[in-house]
C-alpha cells in the first residue's frame, strides 16, 4: 500500500490543450503538468488558463467546498522518512477531496519572480523543478514542490545530500539524465529502476519518469516501486498526446503493485 492508500499516482506532463487535459482526466490521471521552460512543449500562461477550465469543467466530480487538509508542519525537526510520506500524503488527499487532477507548472532554471507569476495566473497547485535550482528555493514558492534529481551511472543516493533534505521540496522526482541535452525531460530514456527501488527500500515514497511508457509501465512499477510515476512522451503519437496511449498508461500504473511505506 503506497502513502495514497492503494494506487500509483500518475502525472501526465507537456500537456499542450485542452483536449489533452480532458484524456487525462477521464482516465483518472492524479496530476496534469504544464511546461513554463523552453521546450517543444512549451505554453504560455492564456493557453494554461484554458486547460485549467478544461480540467475544472472536465471534472464533474470536483469539489471546491470540502476544506482541504492542512499542510504538513514539522518546524524543520522530521525525520526524512516521515516528512516525505506527510507530503505524499498531503497530496494525495488534496488529489481525492478536490475531485480533479492537480495542475502543475514545471520550470527550470528560471526566476522566482516568472515562477510566482505562473502559480498565481493560472492558478497552480504544484510547482515542478526541474533544473539545477537550489532546493532551498521552493521554500520561497507557496505550493508544494516537486524537485527533479536526474539519474546516470553515477548517481548514488548517498551521494546526493539535498535529495532527502526536509523542509524544502515535498516530492522527489527521479529522472534520467540525457548527457550533452541542455534541457532535460520529456525525452524517452530511462534508466535503471533498481535505483529508484533503493530509495523506495528506505520508505522514502517518490515519482518516477524517464521512458515510461504503456508497454513498459508495469515492469518499472515492479521494480522502482515508486509513489507516483510521470510520463510525457511515452504517451504521444507523433509527438502530440494520444488519448489511447494515455488512457493504456494510466491503467497500467494503477494496476501494477505501488509503493509500501516500512
Amino acid at each position: 500500500m503506497n502513502s495514497q492508500g492503494n494506487e500509483v499516482l500518475v502525472k501526465i506532463c507537456g500537456v499542450r490543450t485542452a483536449d489533452a487535459a480532458v484524456a487525462a482526466c477521464e482516465a483518472r490521471a492524479d496530476i496534469i503538468g504544464m511546461i513554463f521552460a523552453p521546450s517543444p512543449r512549451l505554453i504560455d500562461i492564456p493557453t494554461a488558463q484554458e486547460i485549467a477550465q478544461a480540467v475544472y469543467v472536465s471534472s464533474s466530480s470536483a469539489n471546491i467546498t470540502s476544506p482541504l487538509p492542512s499542510r504538513p508542519d514539522f518546524n524543520g525537526n522530521a525525520p526524512t522518512e516521515d516528512y516525505f510520506n506527510a507530503w505524499a500524503d498531503h497530496i494525495s488527499q488534496i488529489r481525492r477531496i478536490g475531485g480533479r487532477p492537480l495542475l502543475t507548472g514545471v520550470f527550470q532554471n528560471q526566476s522566482l519572480e516568472h515562477i510566482l507569476e505562473v502559480v498565481r495566473s493560472v492558478p497552480l497547485d504544484l510547482v515542478q523543478l526541474h533544473g539545477t535550482e537550489s532546493v532551498e528555493m521552493a521554500r520561497e514558492i507557496p505550493v508544494p514542490v516537486i524537485k527533479v534529481f536526474h539519474v546516470d551511472e553515477g548517481f548514488s543516493l548517498d551521494g546526493e545530500s539535498d535529495l532527502m533534505k526536509t523542509s524544502c521540496h515535498a516530492i522527489i522526482l527521479l529522472d534520467t539524465k540525457v548527457a550533452g541535452a541542455s534541457q532535460q525531460g520529456g525525452r524517452g530514456v530511462s534508466f535503471d529502476w533498481t535505483i529508484a527501488r533503493a530509495l523506495s527500500d528506505r520508505g522514502v515514497p517518490f515519482l518516477m519518469a524517464g521512458g515510461l511508457t504503456p508497454e513498459n509501465i508495469g515492469e518499472a512499477v515492479g521494480v522502482g516501486r515508486p509513489w507516483g510515476v510521470d510520463v510525457s512522451s511515452g504517451i504521444e503519437t507523433d509527438k502530440v498526446k494520444d488519448p489511447k496511449k494515455i488512457h493504456a498508461f494510466v491503467r497500467g500504473a494503477k494496476n501494477a503493485a505501488p509503493f509500501s511505506e516500512k
